[in-house]
């Protein structure tokens, strides 16, 4: 029997990495670059072109992989966050000459966090953004582009709520927060008129100081800090909201799994955070749920994507085990 070939891309803005792996579960090779991001690359969609069809001809090649070798390939890339994008970056794809599915990157936490690969992944790191695909196939994102579309979460909008509260203190009729002294300890300044320098000089231009702010933060939720718990409470509210969307927005046949992903999620220590966050979904779509951390690389998932699109229904568990503990790609 011919064997098969399936591609996992997983593609941030930072890195991209492209996965190679046979329609059995076994690794064939890896290749990582740079963000292949329209977003990220001057040249925008048009090098996200050049440079995307470049690294699956060089895969291919260095592999002795014919097209027609690979059952499919599956791509979740960062700054795919409107139809206008996704159909620009289908007719890229379409000129590879594969069978593939491409999408926002959150979906990834999804495919390798559900092994039915359907669900809900709420990813809150860097940035923020809420995504699902149900029973059918469809698929939802909710925010990833700002603001606008209520992205009320991520690291460095984390730390300056916190920041601000400490600001709002001093000099807005602001209540008294134990945050002040850490944040002012942390800054290494005493006197509160030096506060608007450091945050101009130094908060604004060094996004290296939003995981200290953020720990703080959640610390003084823990000691019970009011103003601290108000914004933790507010969060899991935001948070809540984009996902609750999913959920009522893809019409889950049955109690649809919330995976959670990003180091906000995964690294922080906050049960306030978490428990707030399923009172509110509770709150807009009254279903009783239970997140979970996301613990398999998001690569993993675009692998299994691949292989699922490949076979017509998802990865048995003996080719799901394969994956998700491959020693590769958990190294990456």
């Amino acid at each position: 029997m011919e064997k098969k070939y399936i591609i996992g891309v997983d593609g941030g803005g930072t890195k991209t990495d492209y996965l190679v792996f046979t329609t059995a579960g076994e690794w064939v090779d890896n290749l990582r670059v740079g963000s292949r991001s329209h977003e990220v690359l001057e040249g925008g969609f048009a090098e996200v072109e050049e440079k995307t069809l470049e690294d699956i001809n060089y895969l291919l090649k260095k592999n002795g992989i014919k097209t027609s070798e690979v059952g499919a390939a599956a791509f979740g890339m960062a700054g795919i966050d409107t139809p206008a994008q996704l159909g620009k970056m289908k007719g890229i794809l379409d000129k590879t000459g594969l069978k593939y599915v491409v999408s926002n990157d959150s979906l990834l936490g999804i495919k390798a966090g559900c092994p039915s690969g359907v669900g809900i992944c709420s990813i809150n790191g860097t940035g923020t953004v809420a995504a699902g695909i149900n029973e059918r196939g469809d698929i939802l994102q909710v925010g990833g582009i700002g603001m606008a579309t209520g992205d009320s979460a991520g690291g460095h909008y984390i730390a300056t709520l916190a920041v601000r509260a400490v600001y709002d203190s001093y000099f807005r009729c602001g209540p008294r927060t134990i945050l002040t002294d850490k944040i002012m300890k942390f800054f290494g300044i005493q006197d509160p008129l030096e506060l608007l320098n450091t945050i101009s000089d130094k908060f604004c231009r060094n996004r290296e100081m939003d995981k200290a702010i953020v720990t703080y933060l959640f610390n003084a939720a823990n000691e019970s800090d009011a103003v601290a718990v108000d914004i933790v409470k507010e969060l899991a509210n935001q948070l809540a909201k984009s996902v609750s969307g999913c959920i009522l927005g893809l019409d889950f046949k049955g109690l649809p799994e919330i995976v959670l992903a990003g180091s906000i999620w995964t690294k922080s220590n906050c049960p306030l955070l978490i428990s707030h966050f399923k009172e509110c979904i509770y709150q807009y779509t009254g279903k009783k749920l239970e997140p979970f951390p996301l613990k398999v690389i998001p690569a993993a998932g675009a692998v299994l994507w691949a292989l699922e699109l490949a076979l017509g229904h998802p990865a048995g568990r003996e080719q799901r085990t394969l994956i998700i503990n491959n020693e590769v790609l958990n190294n990456l």
